[in-house]
């Protein structure tokens, strides 16, 4: 019998202890802080080298504007090749998942794709889209087309037998099914694809911002590496780290809104 796919509360949505920052986590930031600061002034370690956290702060409060203008193109070939990539990886899975041909044939060819680093296809993609945004929108779309790809097929095929059975017993047309059961169930596995593959479109737009790009913040850090202002790559660096968090929490967000039902079940 199948059994709905059990991903446990600890991929679906945060306890109420953790849908805020502990004491623990600030604690525990600070004194990595604290040491930082402590260790480059006993070491005396050039700027160069590594920057104390109020360099870095002060890269940040000088360059705020920069920072944001550069951060939002990021943010925008992100949020464009995710998208792509969730639209295409969705309708493939279903269409996998019902034409037992794509099944047999074009699976298992995807899936070997799948094992080859995404970046590695940069070079294909600046041939026949150029070095503009399109190249870094479609290796985003790319990269997390797989995720959702694999993920919405494990929601898909672990619904529960009883509930398909006593569909089909009401007469329900398989488009029924799908929006009514299958659909819903495979949800929390979807999710979970979801927000990994948030994050994963954006460390392969800054790669590819890193390699050919003249703006966003894989190209900031670059910038930054070649004058060798290791403050500034630091403070871009800071940056992609809260773009990302922001990205992922809105994912943790469409979760409890769309599996809230799952949630509470587990």
């Amino acid at each position: 019998m199948a059994t709905r796919v059990g991903l446990g509360p600890a991929l679906t949505r945060p306890t109420p202890r953790g849908r805020r920052l502990s004491w623990e986590f600030w604690a525990v930031l600070g004194l990595v802080l604290v040491a930082w600061e402590i260790g480059v002034r006993v070491t005396g370690v050039h700027p160069i080298v590594l920057p104390s956290p109020f360099q870095v702060l002060e890269s940040l409060r000088e360059n705020p504007g920069e920072l944001l203008r550069h951060g939002l193109i990021t943010l925008g070939e992100m949020v464009v090749g995710f998208v792509v990539g969730l639209a295409i990886g969705m309708a493939s899975a279903i269409g996998i998942f019902y034409v037992p041909f794509l099944r047999r044939s074009l699976y298992p060819l995807l899936l070997g794709f799948r094992i080859v680093p995404k970046v590695a296809f940069l070079p294909l993609f600046l041939v026949w889209f150029g070095a503009g945004m399109t190249s870094k929108v479609v290796l985003a779309g790319f990269a997390i087309f797989f995720l959702v790809l694999v993920q919405t097929l494990l929601g898909l095929s672990t619904v529960e037998s009883e509930a398909i059975e006593f569909a089909r017993s009401l007469r329900m047309s398989r488009l029924a099914i799908f929006r009514k059961i299958r659909l819903p169930s495979a949800l929390p596995a979807i999710m979970v694809g979801v927000k990994l593959g948030i994050t994963y479109a954006l460390t392969n737009v800054v790669v590819a911002e890193m390699l050919v790009a003249r703006e966003g913040l894989g190209y900031l850090a670059m910038h930054a590496r070649s004058r060798l202002a290791t403050a500034d790559l630091m403070a871009t660096i800071v940056v992609v780290i809260l773009v990302g968090l922001a990205v992922y929490w809105v994912g943790l967000y469409v979760e409890r809104r769309t599996t809230s039902w799952y949630v509470e079940e587990q």
